[in-house]
């Protein structure tokens, strides 16, 4: 039998390792545990935004489009960039279909300008934006709405894992992919 002390410090920290999930569930009810942030990435500051994704593991789908769309080099260039990258979570929410046709070459302009809306060329941390909302201007010239009020959100969406440091920049973990602003020509 474990003596109340022992009990009470295994509770508190279960309760502990679970709070995380529950503070990203939507609902309080349910836990979302491939949401939650990832506190054991290695941080590789000496690595490139990209490997520094690599090294973390959630962002395959991500790591493949740039392949794809020829934006490495781009990447592992000097910076400093602010990649907020979709999670593989977030691309499955997408679509396989979807997905399987931006990765065609057909579509490589348009991958290249859905990567290029994820990449701010300035170093964005949630230390830096706390407490601050910001119109930060992505690589592709359109604007995005990256608030550090509570936690950190770009255009709404949940950053859930934050502040991957790089040597050439930070990755953000974000759990949707961002839809660039569609312009409609008047008539």
């Amino acid at each position: 039998m474990m003596k109340p002390t022992t009990r009470r410090a295994t509770l508190l920290g279960a309760f502990a390792l679970l709070t995380p999930a529950v503070a990203q569930a939507q609902d309080p009810f349910l836990l979302h545990i491939a949401q939650t942030p990832t506190t054991d990435v290695p941080a590789r500051p000496n690595g490139d935004v990209l490997e520094v994704a690599a090294a973390a593991g959630q962002f395959q789908t991500f790591l493949r489009a740039c392949e794809m769309a020829g934006y490495q080099e781009t990447l592992r260039g000097e910076g400093p960039f602010t990649i907020f990258a979709p999670t593989d979570t977030a691309f499955r929410a997408m679509g396989q279909r979807e997905v399987n046709r931006l990765l065609r070459p057909a579509s490589h302009e348009e991958l290249l300008a859905l990567l290029a809306y994820h990449v701010v060329p300035e170093r964005l941390t949630s230390a830096s934006l706390r407490g601050r909302v910001v119109r930060a201007e992505a690589a592709s010239g359109y604007r995005l709405d990256v608030d550090g009020r509570d936690g950190l959100r770009v255009n709404d969406q949940l950053v859930v894992m934050p502040d991957l440091e790089a040597r050439n920049g930070v990755v953000q973990g974000v759990n949707s992919v961002l839809t660039p602003p569609v312009l409609v020509a008047s008539r």
